[in-house]
């Protein structure tokens, strides 16, 4: 039987960079708490930007690959990307509300998938009950999404966001230090 031996110092790098990113997932998470309509807009913004770009490298894309097959599916896909990145910044508030509903559904996904993880991977984690309660955590947050969409998709999303980034921190840094006690002095 082959064993995926990783010596200690890669693990404790690899640990190393996880705290960091915990740490970044908390603030970025307190953040949106913080300032939840900013985090809203924010966040779908980018969303826009991200489908906007994507279209025009998939537009470019099919232009410089035109000889080989799917010229017209790469080009309209890309043209379809660049129309709703533009539609996105434009009609930040709908899209606002269709990103929340998403998210809800996302939450509720990601939340029901965090506790079945939580339960199901038990080899000597003593801190699989956080991985279960950001599951909790994150499946009510999208049972509520779902149930008081559209009304308040403005600050909804920016505050849940930052909740499940401030939870998705913790478990991950819990993690990581588990982690690091179960290696040799």
């Amino acid at each position: 039987m082959a064993t995926n031996y990783q010596p200690d110092g890669s693990i404790k790098k690899a640990t190393s960079w996880m705290i960091v990113l915990s740490i970044a997932l908390m603030i970025m998470g307190l953040l949106a708490v913080l300032s939840p309509v900013y985090a809203s807009a924010f966040f779908t913004a980018v969303m826009g930007w991200f489908a906007l770009i994507s279209g025009a490298v998939m537009i470019v894309q099919s232009f410089v690959s035109k000889p080989v097959r799917g010229f017209w599916l790469n080009f309209i896909i890309g043209i379809l990307y660049a129309i709703a990145g533009v539609y996105i910044l434009l009609n930040l508030a709908s899209a606002i509300a269709v990103l929340t509903l998403t998210f809800g559904i996302l939450f509720v996904a990601e939340g029901v998938f965090s506790i079945i993880m939580g339960m199901t991977r038990r080899t000597d984690l003593r801190m699989a009950w956080l991985v279960v309660v950001n599951g909790i955590v994150t499946l009510l947050l999208g049972i509520l999404v779902l149930n008081r969409w559209p009304v308040s998709a403005l600050w909804l999303i920016g505050l849940y966001v930052g909740i499940s980034l401030l939870f998705s921190g913790m478990a991950l840094l819990a993690s990581a230090l588990d982690t690091r006690r179960t290696l040799p002095s």
